[in-house]
């Protein structure tokens, strides 16, 4: 009934999911979902026990032991789901890997996913600080990141609400794909949320099969 928060830095977990845990959790929900079918997250007993990954925020507490806000980096997560298996997994990420603002793609927790991460900056290279503009920056990143990656990805990016604490389960990718050296995307501060259409057009489009 509690929560921890640990931080790490990039390099560390990109080394912790090329192998895996000896509870082996992520195998075991792999397995159920090749055995039943159901979608990530199913009824598998230890899907707990796999640690919430946050890749844009990092988190410490209060005194009084509330989560706070200690720095923002400007990852944005993209996830594309649906597919098929392993050798559809490695053609996301080499399609990802096109971008120079590709950060990382790997494997989910469901080995049918792939998470990519997209960084984004400010034209001077900072980034915003006080929560609201972290709000707005991210909202409008992650709009600019879906526009860039679906045309070059064979499979659907998964739409979500753009929060900056957005999060996945721990997984494992024996050979996910790192790019310490690549480049931010350039975004301007916003002022103001984009428009909610914008996110319903691509949903439409989606279902629009011309």
């Amino acid at each position: 009934g509690t929560e921890s928060i640990s931080t790490c830095d990039t390099d560390t977990f990109i080394a912790k999911i090329k192998s895996e845990t000896k509870a082996r959790y992520v195998s075991g929900l792999r397995a159920m979902l090749a055995y039943t079918g159901r979608t990530d997250g199913g009824a598998y007993e230890s899907v707990d026990r796999l640690h919430r990954i946050c890749p844009a925020m990092e988190y410490g507490r209060t005194r009084e032991g509330e989560r706070r806000m200690k720095r923002y980096n400007g990852i944005v997560l993209l996830e594309a789901g649906g597919l098929s298996g392993l050798s559809e997994v490695e053609q996301m990420k080499e399609q990802a890997a096109l971008l120079p603002q590709t950060y990382a793609a790997f494997a989910g927790s469901s080995g049918r996913s792939v998470n990519i991460w997209a960084l984004f900056a400010l034209p001077d290279g900072r980034l915003p600080q006080r929560e609201e503009e972290i709000a707005l920056f991210h909202a409008h990143a992650y709009r600019m990141a879906v526009q860039c990656y679906q045309p070059i990805l064979p499979f659907p990016i998964l739409l979500k609400e753009p929060l900056p604490a957005d999060s996945f389960r721990m997984t494992q990718d024996s050979a996910p794909y790192y790019n310490p050296s690549s480049v931010p995307f350039c975004l301007e501060q916003p002022l103001s949320m984009p428009a909610e259409q914008t996110f319903g057009e691509h949903k439409l489009a989606e279902r629009n099969p011309l």
